[in-house]
């Protein structure tokens, strides 16, 4: 009777592990000031500095298909599109097996409600550029000269111009993300530097709008998809008035990998 009762506990733990989806997470967060300079007799003088703020965090989980499930109803299940799942798992066809897992997105919620903006002028369609080719940037580290051709193939797909590499940027991002490893934070305000506007002021940086994306996760393609699935980041990443970035991926903290990616347009 023993043996029985331990059976079925057992089986009960299975089917229960079967439909809890096993946690893994992903998380970003933006910020982008756009300053206004003036050219007086006495050289630049900032006008103006309006800000837009938004913090989102975005979390995923491991399902376990079962028999029976199909990429539709999964979809519908966890709020998102066939389309969504087969690319975070890199589907190319619907078939399903189940007992594997699947990378799904949990809703997502702002951690911050973003600041009042001015709604946006309307920009004209850019002009269609060709993908460019892959840059291999000497002084970048495997994982930031991979999630630099990440960056880049999502803006030229969509006929955007390429973010140039900027080591004094990458300088800047590396020293972000060892900081917040070695204090365990995640925040654009540093206490060792404070915004990553002022980091750039005292390195001597210079543009004319400026952004930060921040992500946590193990691996540069998961950091990637979150940015991506983010409004905010993906904005920064799409931005047509940014021209240079800087990428710091360092290893190590909560996430198993820091990355910080700092945005200028000059």
């Amino acid at each position: 009777m023993k043996r029985k009762w331990t059976c079925l506990l057992s089986l009960v733990l299975f089917i229960t592990l079967l439909f809890i989806p096993l946690s893994a997470t992903a998380e970003a967060t933006t910020i982008t000031y756009r300053y206004t300079y003036q050219y007086t007799a006495n050289g630049w003088r900032l006008v103006s500095s309006p800000t837009t703020t938004t913090t989102t965090r975005i979390t995923y989980a491991y399902y376990r298909i079962q028999s029976g499930d199909t990429l539709v109803s999964i979809s519908q299940r966890f709020k998102t599109t066939v389309a969504e799942l087969k690319r975070l798992n890199n589907l190319t066809s619907d078939a399903l097996y189940a007992g594997r897992l699947l990378l799904v997105p949990l809703t997502s919620q702002p951690a911050t409600a973003p600041q009042p903006a001015p709604a946006p002028t309307p920009i004209p369609a850019p002009a269609p550029v060709a993908p460019a080719p892959e840059q291999n940037v000497s002084g970048l580290t495997q994982a930031e000269q991979q999630m630099l051709n990440l960056v880049n193939y999502e803006r030229t797909s969509r006929g955007l111009r390429p973010l140039q590499a900027d080591m004094e940027l990458t300088r800047l991002a590396r020293l972000k993300s060892q900081d917040m490893i070695n204090l365990n934070y995640f925040a654009h305000q540093s206490p060792t530097y404070g915004s990553p506007f002022d980091m750039m002021r005292a390195a001597g940086v210079t543009y004319r709008t400026a952004g930060e994306n921040l992500a946590g996760a193990p691996t540069v393609e998961r950091a990637h998809t979150g940015l991506m699935n983010s409004p905010g980041h993906r904005a920064n990443i799409l931005n047509p008035n940014f021209t240079h970035i800087g990428i710091g991926a360092i290893t190590g903290g909560r996430y198993g990998m820091m990355f910080t990616q700092m945005f200028v347009g000059r």
